[in-house]
């Protein structure tokens, strides 16, 4: 698995890539413009990301207009069906509608920090990332239709 951590927060990046380690070749990038260039970058040559995991609160350019972007690409260029990343918003935000407006633009799992490896692994199997029977969501943990 391929994956691609978004966060302006060097310490929420580098505990994110630890604990993605064991399941994914993890990519990171400290803004939105960065992620979508990454995004194209990987699509271009043929190995694009199976999961992207989304801070929301970042300068410029947050994580909910970042995923608008992503979907937005991958619907120009067909990649919607077989090669749509699976987006994990992973944030501090608990807000309800910070939780609606992410799903609207299209993630398929929220998660509050702080995320520890429990949550992250429930999360990736949630999303059938890897193997395994995902436990009940806790909390604000959700996932669209489910």
């Amino acid at each position: 698995m391929r994956a691609l951590i978004v966060d302006d927060d060097y310490v929420s990046r580098s505990k994110l890539k630890a604990l993605l380690a064991p399941y994914a070749d993890c990519d990171a990038a400290p803004d939105g413009p960065i992620a979508l260039q990454l995004f194209q970058k990987a699509h271009q040559e043929h190995c694009p990301y199976d999961l992207i995991t989304m801070d929301i609160d970042m300068p410029g350019m947050n994580g909910q207009q970042t995923l608008q972007e992503i979907r937005r690409w991958e619907a120009e260029h067909k990649a919607y069906n077989s090669k749509k990343a699976k987006v994990l918003m992973v944030t501090v935000r608990d807000d309800p509608e910070d939780i609606v407006l992410s799903f609207r633009e299209s993630c398929e799992w929220y998660l509050i920090k702080p995320v520890n490896a429990e949550k992250l692994r429930n999360a990736l199997q949630r999303l059938e990332l890897i193997p395994g029977k995902p436990q009940e969501p806790t909390g604000v943990e959700a996932s669209f239709g489910g």
